[in-house]
Parts: C-alpha cells; sequence; structure tokens
C-alpha cells in the first residue's frame, strides 16, 4: 500500500527570527562598478558603456524640453541619445543643454518657450566626436582622459568602424565617479558658452 504523498514530504521546520536594523548614516548605496577597482592603467573596454551589455539610455527628438529635462532629474541621468521615430540615433542631449540659458537662447530667436523640444537643443549627430572600438583595446584609462581633455570633449561615442555600429558611450563623469576623483575637462570656448556666462 503506497504511503500518502503528505507523509513523504512533511518535514519538521525549526525557523529563525532575524534581527532588523536601522540604517546607519555612512551606509552607501553600492553598484557593480563599485567592486571593480578601477585606475589610470585600467584597460579602457573595461570602462565605457558597451551597448552590448547594457541599453542605451535614448529619448526621441520631439520630447518637449521641460519634459526631458523631468525626465533626465527623476532617473539621475546626464546624457541620452536623441533618436527619431526610427530609433535612428539623431544626436546626443546633455542635461546642461536642457539649462533656463538654453532655454531662453530659443527664446530670443522666436521659439515658443512650450514649443522647444529635445531636436532643438541637442548636438547633432554629425557634430559628435567618436572613438573607434578598434582603439580602444590597446588603450588605457589614462589615455582616454588625455583625449578627453586635449579635445576639451565631456564624452564621446564609441563605434565599431568594421561593422558601422554605434557601440558604446565615454563620459568623464562616469569615469571621475569610476576612479574616485575629480576630473575637469576645460571646454573650448565657444560663442554660446560665452553667452550663457554673461546671462547666467
Amino acid at each position: 500500500m503506497a504511503r500518502p504523498l503528505r507523509a513523504l514530504y512533511c518535514v519538521d521546520l525549526i525557523m529563525k527570527k532575524l534581527a532588523l536594523f536601522n540604517l546607519d548614516a555612512v551606509d552607501q548605496l553600492i553598484q557593480p562598478t563599485d567592486f571593480a577597482e578601477t585606475t589610470l592603467n585600467t584597460p579602457a573596454l573595461s570602462v565605457f558603456t558597451d551597448f552590448k551589455q547594457s541599453q542605451p539610455t535614448i529619448i526621441e527628438g520631439n520630447t518637449s524640453a521641460a519634459s526631458a529635462l523631468e525626465m533626465m532629474q527623476q532617473e539621475h541621468c546626464q546624457l541620452k541619445l536623441v533618436v527619431d521615430a526610427e530609433e535612428e540615433m539623431t544626436g546626443l542631449i546633455h542635461i546642461e543643454q536642457l539649462s533656463e540659458q538654453a532655454i531662453m537662447r530659443q527664446v530670443i530667436q522666436g521659439a515658443d518657450r512650450h514649443e522647444i523640444k529635445v531636436r532643438d537643443l541637442m548636438r547633432p549627430r554629425d557634430s559628435v566626436k567618436a572613438l573607434a572600438y578598434q582603439q580602444l583595446q590597446n588603450c588605457t584609462i589614462a589615455d582616454i582622459i588625455n583625449t578627453l581633455q586635449s579635445s576639451g570633449e565631456q564624452y564621446c561615442l564609441v563605434v565599431d568602424r568594421d561593422n558601422h555600429q554605434i557601440r558604446g558611450l565615454i563620459h568623464a563623469q562616469d569615469l571621475a565617479r569610476r576612479l574616485r576623483m575629480p576630473l575637469a575637462i576645460r571646454q573650448q570656448p565657444t560663442f554660446l558658452r560665452i553667452f550663457d556666462s554673461l546671462t547666467a
């Protein structure tokens, strides 16, 4: 006679009561990158945002500037790729490009403040700088920082030139966070930056 199924799986459980406690002020939120030691000699391929491993942060160009600013602030996001309706990249938008000064430039030129879109403020695709993925295979973070500082660029794309793929993104702020050190990029003076400094 078969034993009841219930009897076969009946076990005595000894349950523990775990202690709950409050967070200390010094307890820090960590991310996977915090466990990887990063130095100036770290290979460049290990620190760029690789779109084969992580989804790129994108925003449509017809999104209103006000909505984009609110979205990026809520997401704690500094930089997004701008795409069209077919999700083809048309440019990059940095949160600073959504500033009050940037909006005022458009208003002075006759734009309706409430009609200003991301595409009106973004850095167009043809002016975005890039590094070749193939170059990064033999480079270090120090090489990237030197390149960004020499060119006055806060960020650049990574392009796989063999396959014509926009493979990833490098952002100076991300590098500074990984290195746990300040990283100053002196941007080249332009009319728009001079205008911003005068109207700030």
